[in-house]
């Protein structure tokens, strides 16, 4: 079922502009972005598109809590904000992969604490040669 980005822009009280919709249906292929990858991919279709364009509509995205992003190995990634996982940066190659493991006894803990968690980034830096060749 595709989603109706125009309307998920519009709930969120967004201006639907056609750089959002492209950002989106880009980001909603899923993986992680960095600015760069998407203004260099955006380009071959808008080559009027400006990287400013992008980091501030990548920005205004992540504020809306369409998107979240994090920091790994000096780059910001950005992907589409979904239920709290682990992000695992695989130093061997660079790939960065989703880690489905449950953490909602960890958010759980903390707001107990009295802190009003709205997101969780837990990036794990592992070498995973071996996961790659076992899956393989």
């Amino acid at each position: 079922m595709e989603v109706d980005l125009a309307n998920l822009l519009r709930q969120r009280n967004l201006k639907v502009t056609p750089q959002r919709i492209a950002i989106l249906k880009l980001i909603m292929k899923g993986g992680h972005f960095s600015g760069e990858q998407i203004y260099e991919e955006l380009k071959k279709t808008e080559p009027s598109i400006s990287l400013s364009t992008v980091y501030n509509t990548l920005e205004t995205l992540k504020e809306a809590g369409i998107l979240n992003s994090f920091e790994a190995n000096g780059i910001t990634w950005f992907e589409i904000n979904r239920k709290p996982h682990i992000n695992v940066f695989c130093t061997d190659s660079n790939m960065i992969m989703d880690l489905e493991i449950e953490i909602d006894n960890f958010m759980e803990k903390l707001n107990k604490t009295g802190l009003d968690v709205k997101n969780v980034n837990i990036i794990v830096y592992a070498d995973c040669s071996k996961l790659v060749k076992s899956a393989k």
